[in-house]
């Protein structure tokens, strides 16, 4: 079902897009050098090009930038194509269910409307993505002889851009402009979201540096000794007089009937004391496998497995780590203050051959939700370690899936030290706007790169297969290369909106 908010925003998008179509069929548009493509507006202006020229002034800094980027630009052309035809392969043989993932919303990088790109930071990444973008293809054009008719504003009821518009005459003229110009001006952009991208993160996970994790209290259940004595987003500082900050420490801390847990809120500390009900609380039954056939529930305790006392998540994934695939093993859970015994026959893991039961868990302590920030910690400073390799460069693809940046709660899930440490406010500020620069300009030169006309990297790579056909095949050769490009944005293309397509109509059917 549609929401209010929804409908009211789709009611004033027709309207503005009525009042679009209304001035432009009275040639009022024209009268101030804007186009309609539909709703879509572009508002042309002269200003800014002077600017633009005194920019381009040092043209052998521009070139040599662009061609030390050429090699990037080709990089991530082989990689997304590559990913894309990996995608084709998985779709047709393996087709993904319906899910976030698939959702036609979150295929889309608009702010706001996309579910992991929250919409006042993404809105700023999207626009200094943008002019980026947009404003070195300008500088570029300039560099190279190749006028600039206007720069502006592309909008959409809101701006959602900007662009340069070179003169297109001069840009294609065989004569007045050589190949390796037309390649360093449609690389331009892609480079400089890369370079964009490259500071931004630099920043940023020097940054992160000046965070210590904490162990947080997201929730307490209802059913547990800790509620109505241990408020939510509290941060656990001792168990039993052990600082805790890392699983590890948790790991060793809660190893007695006892627990003496010290805790902190808004400057005040206390301590309480509680009886042990520490595992990992069963959150969701996977359909197939062994734990929702033999009757465990969501809310379980995991107690032990084997005789072994999981008193964590981590115990229990090292208990299940030297399981067997048809292994049969007893279980011991806690509900409604009872203790339950399975017997289970476990099935195999999805990604190793160890035995899985089929649960989803979380951390609890007594009650307590408890979340980590050490692992997010550790997993954004192993990125950069992990960029030599192709996965790598997936992971930094799918950043917003696994962390949506610093939220108005950080500061109970990290402490500021150093420098920043009475700042927080004003790091975790800066961190979003690095991390959400770094990536928006990642992720867009990347799609740029693929190998796809009207993209930037459509066009280099037109630009590079003429170059090399025509001296083989004489005219024949800018022919080939025209059907070459129109084959591989064909391919791309429907690779795109197959694969919002499949997943999403395998759900209709119940496929």
């Amino acid at each position: 079902m549609i929401s209010p908010n929804w409908m009211i925003g789709i009611g004033i998008f027709l309207v503005y897009w009525l009042a679009v179509a209304i001035l432009k069929s009275r040639k009022k548009l024209e009268r101030y050098n804007i186009t309609s493509y539909g709703p879509i507006l572009l508002i042309r202006t002269e200003r800014g090009l002077n600017f633009l020229e005194r920019v381009a002034k040092n043209k052998v800094f521009w070139r040599r930038l662009a061609d030390s980027g050429v090699p990037a630009v080709f990089a991530g052309m082989a990689f997304m194509f590559i990913l894309i035809v990996i995608t084709d392969f998985v779709l047709f043989t393996n087709p993904p269910p319906p899910s976030e993932l698939t959702n036609p919303k979150n295929a889309l990088l608009i702010p706001g409307l996309n579910d992991w790109i929250p919409l006042e930071w993404g809105i700023i990444g999207l626009l200094v993505t943008l002019v980026v973008h947009e404003f070195s293809h300008g500088i570029l054009c300039r560099v190279e002889g190749v006028r600039v008719k206007s720069m502006g504003v592309i909008l959409a009821l809101v701006p959602i851009g900007g662009f340069a518009e070179p003169d297109e005459e001069e840009l294609m003229d065989r004569e007045k402009t050589k190949r390796i110009q037309r390649i360093r001006i449609f690389s331009a952009g892609v480079i400089s979201n890369f370079i964009v991208a490259l500071f931004a993160f630099a920043l940023f996970f020097y940054l992160i540096g000046f965070l210590s994790p904490t162990v947080t209290v997201l929730g307490v259940y209802q059913d547990s000794p800790a509620f109505g004595v241990i408020e939510e987003m509290s941060i656990v500082k001792e168990i039993n007089g052990i600082k805790v900050v890392y699983p590890q420490d948790v790991d060793r801390a809660i190893k007695s009937d006892k627990l003496r847990i010290t805790v902190e809120k808004n400057g005040e500390t206390k301590t309480i004391e509680l009886e042990n009900l520490a595992g990992p609380r069963i959150v969701g039954l996977i359909e197939g496998y062994p734990a929702k056939e033999v009757g465990m529930k969501e809310g379980m305790i995991i107690y032990s497995v084997n005789g072994i006392r999981t008193y964590s998540i981590s115990s229990f994934f090292k208990v299940m780590k030297e399981t067997k695939p048809d292994e049969i093993v007893d279980v011991v859970v806690l509900y409604n203050d009872e203790f339950q015994h399975f017997k289970l026959k476990l099935g195999k893991h999805p990604a190793a051959n160890t035995g899985f039961m089929g649960v989803s868990v979380e951390d609890q302590i007594s009650g307590m939700r408890i979340a980590y920030s050490s692992l997010i910690l550790d997993w954004l400073r192993s990125i950069p370690s992990q960029l030599s390799s192709p996965r790598g460069w997936l992971t930094m693809i799918s950043m917003p899936i696994n962390f949506r940046g610093f939220g108005e709660e950080s500061s109970a899930f990290f402490i500021p030290e150093s420098f920043w440490k009475d700042k927080g406010e004003t790091l975790f500020y800066i961190l979003n706007l690095l991390y959400w620069v770094g990536w928006i300009n990642f992720y867009v030169g990347l799609f740029n790169c693929l190998p796809a006309i009207p993209l930037d990297g459509g066009r280099v790579l037109h630009e590079t297969l003429s170059s090399i056909l025509t001296r083989r095949f004489g005219e024949r050769g800018e022919e080939m290369s025209l059907a070459a490009g129109r084959l591989l944005a064909f391919i791309v293309f429907s690779s795109l909106l197959l694969s919002i397509l499949i997943p999403n109509l395998q759900g209709l059917t119940g496929g």
